[in-house]
């Protein structure tokens, strides 16, 4: 079983994250996020999928400010910055893991009334599985704010980006909308698959149809303004549990067990 922890000293190598960005009014990138969070409160618990990188849990801090009993982090990276956080803030707890694997998900013991999903569903690599898996700890609703791809040719596309040869059609380089400066946007390169890459591209459609595959609906949506690259924009929605799917995969999926442990002649080298 999961536990919740309040502190960590773990700092992934490797990993310097920038300067942390202010939640000010004025920037569309923020707006639309607190936007999104204002649309889904009031709650009495959070939890907030990936919210150190940059930010140092200022989203989770946000969702304390409006009004939420307890907030939960889940996160895999861990910084001073955030640990200070940590500090000043009882009813903010660290959970140190990745969302994006089963078995832990399952083990997780915490449930919110909403989550937030600022951000992260581009990195992940089971990417139908890490939002069922996010989904499931939701009681009520989710939030969700990322850079997503205009409407394609055909509705509910998504594109691997690792390896893709149409780099000007596809590249979501951008700049801050408040400082000018340059976003180091790690994508096409086909190893490197990882948290640290962009993965994905993702039309509104096919978010709203693996929502609705989960039993969520949108209540609320706003769409920022245009990327430097005119074919992604900045987007972000409420859905909210509305029922329960019995078709869904999970309804059948075995739930993962640990296998016993095998000779060592018979395990790998």
């Amino acid at each position: 079983m999961t536990n919740v922890t309040e502190s960590h000293s773990r700092i992934e190598s490797g990993r310097r994250p920038p300067p942390p960005h202010p939640l000010k009014a004025g920037d569309p990138i923020m707006d639309l996020k607190l936007a999104m969070l204002d649309a889904a409160m009031p709650a009495q618990s959070a939890m907030v999928f990936g919210d150190v990188w940059g930010v140092y849990g200022a989203y989770s801090q946000r969702c304390l400010d409006l009004g939420c009993e307890n907030v939960y982090l889940v996160d895999s990276l861990q910084t001073p910055e955030f640990e200070q956080r940590l500090r000043e803030q009882p009813n903010l707890h660290f959970v140190y893991g990745d969302f994006s694997n089963p078995q832990w998900m399952m083990d997780l013991d915490r449930e919110a009334e909403i989550g937030v999903a600022f951000d992260v569903l581009l990195h992940q690599g089971p990417l139908t599985g890490a939002i069922h898996l996010i989904l499931d700890h939701c009681q009520r609703a989710i939030c969700i704010s990322q850079p997503t791809l205009k409407e394609r040719d055909l509705p509910n596309t998504v594109v691997y980006l690792p390896g893709n040869t149409a780099r000007e059609e596809l590249s979501p380089s951008y700049s801050h909308l408040d400082g000018g400066g340059t976003s180091e946007i790690h994508v096409f390169d086909p190893l490197q698959v990882n948290h640290g890459h962009w993965l994905w591209g993702m039309t509104r459609s096919f978010l709203e149809s693996v929502l609705l595959g989960e039993g969520f609906e949108i209540v609320a949506e706003q769409r920022g303004p245009d990327l430097a690259n005119p074919n992604w924009y900045l987007w972000g929605c409420v859905a909210e549990r509305k029922r329960a799917n019995p078709r869904h995969w999970s309804a059948s999926h075995p739930r993962p067990t640990r296998a016993p442990d095998r000779p060592a002649s018979e395990r790998k080298p």
